[in-house]
């Protein structure tokens, strides 16, 4: 289970004041076109995630959504690839500003690495984080050009970023480890795969859910046609055997019929022997 305890940091004033007049914009102004496997990525992410924590109402996952962190100024923002809040409400946001929601700083941040943005994402945007009190901070790279394992992460310690090293997943597949939300991470193509390091199970992402429902559908639609067969064989199996009961009921009553027709002309020819030999 994550840490949902989280302080506003220090150079982050919360004050209660009326409803601003001037709208945020909902980005931080950079447009970027981005390429499938970096937009996958985050979709996946945050459909894994939010899937995983979807029975926890204080825990809220978002990505590409403005965050700013100082309030009165428009620029002081970032828009992380994927972030995760705890101890706020689950509710829909425009944007995501720290001082509306009682200081409380996103604290798990992962920026999907691209051309357009990898450069930032190791600098300035790090360096962002890091000041903000994000308590961790993990770049992935989906296309391992940048990243030569595909994941980076670091943890912040004394306020200062340290990185994060690897560990050991069940059956020796390399990871790391995410005490924000109690779970593994790992690259896996262009995937950056979540596991619950208590059960040792992955968690799965939308298309291998609907997959793995589709086959089981399929598997049931089988079982379903072949129980249904089986039925029908059943059922053909029986009409044959009451066919052939009825059949053998029918040969017996004519047997029956036969014998007696054949005792009623014996007796017949008995009485009228008896009755030749008693006119002699």
């Amino acid at each position: 289970m994550a840490d949902t305890a989280t302080l506003a940091p220090p150079d982050i004033e919360v004050r209660e004041t009326p409803a601003e007049t001037d709208e945020y914009p909902y980005s931080d102004g950079r447009v970027l076109m981005e390429a499938d496997p970096h937009a996958n990525a985050i979709v996946a992410m945050r459909n894994h995630l939010q899937a995983y924590f979807k029975s926890l109402p204080d825990i809220y996952v978002a990505g590409s959504m403005a965050v700013y962190y100082r309030q009165g100024d428009k620029e002081a923002v970032v828009a992380p690839d994927l972030f995760v809040a705890l101890g706020v409400e689950r509710k829909d946001r425009r944007s995501y500003k720290i001082w509306e929601e009682a200081g409380v700083v996103p604290a798990f941040v992962v920026e999907v690495a691209s051309p357009s943005t990898a450069r930032r994402d190791a600098t300035s945007k790090q360096s962002t984080y890091e000041q903000i009190g994000v308590r961790e901070y993990w770049q992935f790279d989906p296309d391992r050009t940048r990243i030569p394992h595909g994941l980076a992460g670091w943890r912040l310690k004394g306020g200062r970023y340290e990185r994060i090293r690897a560990t050991r997943q069940a059956g020796g597949i390399g990871g790391y480890r995410s005490l924000v939300l109690g779970l593994g991470l790992r690259s896996e193509g262009r995937l950056l795969r979540f596991w619950d390091p208590r059960s040792g199970q992955d968690l799965k992402t939308h298309l291998e859910v609907d997959s793995a429902l589709d086959i089981s559908e399929r598997r049931a639609n089988a079982e379903a046609a072949a129980r249904h067969d089986a039925e029908r064989r059943a059922e053909a199996e029986a009409a044959a055997r009451r066919d052939a009961e009825h059949h053998a009921e029918a040969e017996a009553a004519a047997r029956r019929d036969a014998e007696r027709e054949r005792d009623d002309a014996n007796r017949r020819i008995l009485e009228l022997e008896a009755r030749l030999r008693a006119s002699e």
